[in-house]
């Protein structure tokens, strides 16, 4: 007999990432698991977070106290094994692009969460970028950190990744025992047997197929091939030296240091 469809088990994986960090590849690949039933973005991990929160308000307390941690998991189970029960997983794998604070309250939610962390290289984002939106990055993730570099798209591109990437590696401080640093560049190198071992799954693996894409896309990819030269003359130095103590911590090499061995 198989294992009953539940949430119970509380032991979710949830993967974190940005928009264009590649989470597409990972989910992907986790989803050849068919213990694993992978969703992206459906909202449950702020839920959760919200709900904590309007109880906080309710009972007037500092810390969650237990009922309010059993009425919020009672209602995400709710959820979570719905979404299960429609493919016969017996665990729940979603792709979330979650605040530090979301994080730390669905691990008060559900402690046997594992959070998968996936960094992505800055050249790779960069070239992500510079094809997605060849007309400009207006109304695009990366606008929003356009403010202090007008016209200056790499410096753009580069604020945006620091800032996703520090808040990644803020949570893997936060939750050290709960954390699994990924980075894309990597998974094309990892096999589902070793990311099955290292998240606990059954590792029986089926095929995933990868979704179609115009000529060029990478997002779906863990090889985007020839990565664009990063100009680092056109980023200010202070977000430079942030890029660079950013890329030492995940082990990437310097892309500055590179466009200027390449000059």
């Amino acid at each position: 007999m198989s294992a009953p469809v539940t949430a119970a088990d509380g032991r979710p994986v949830v993967v974190l990432s940005y928009p264009h960090g590649g989470a597409e590849t990972i989910t992907r690949i986790l989803a050849g698991d068919p213990s694993l039933a992978c969703t992206t973005a459906t909202g449950i991990v702020p839920l959760c977070h919200l709900a904590l929160q309007a109880w906080q308000q309710a009972e007037g307390t500092g810390p969650p106290t237990g009922l309010a941690v059993k009425s919020v998991r009672a209602l995400a189970v709710q959820m979570i094994t719905i979404i299960q029960a429609g493919c016969g997983a017996t665990r729940w794998c979603e792709t979330a692009y979650a605040s530090a604070a979301a994080v730390a309250s669905f691990r008060q939610i559900f402690p046997g969460t594992t959070f998968v962390c996936l960094y992505r290289g800055l050249p790779s984002v960069l070239g992500e970028a510079i094809g997605s939106y060849p007309w400009g990055l207006g109304n695009s993730p990366f606008w929003s950190y356009s403010g202090p570099h007008p016209g200056n798209n790499a410096a753009t591109v580069a604020a945006y990744w620091a800032a996703c990437t520090e808040q990644l590696l803020d949570v893997e401080a936060q939750h050290p025992d709960a954390c699994l640093r990924v980075r894309h560049e990597d998974l094309a190198r990892h096999c589902p047997a070793q990311l099955a071992e290292r998240l606990g799954l059954d590792g029986t693996w089926r095929a995933a197929p990868s979704p179609p894409g115009p000529p060029g896309d990478v997002n779906g990819s863990a090889d985007p091939g020839p990565l664009p030269l990063f100009p680092a003359g056109q980023v200010p130095a202070p977000l430079l030296a942030k890029v660079a103590g950013l890329n030492a911590r995940l082990g990437y090499p310097d892309p500055a240091a590179r466009a200027a061995a390449t000059c």
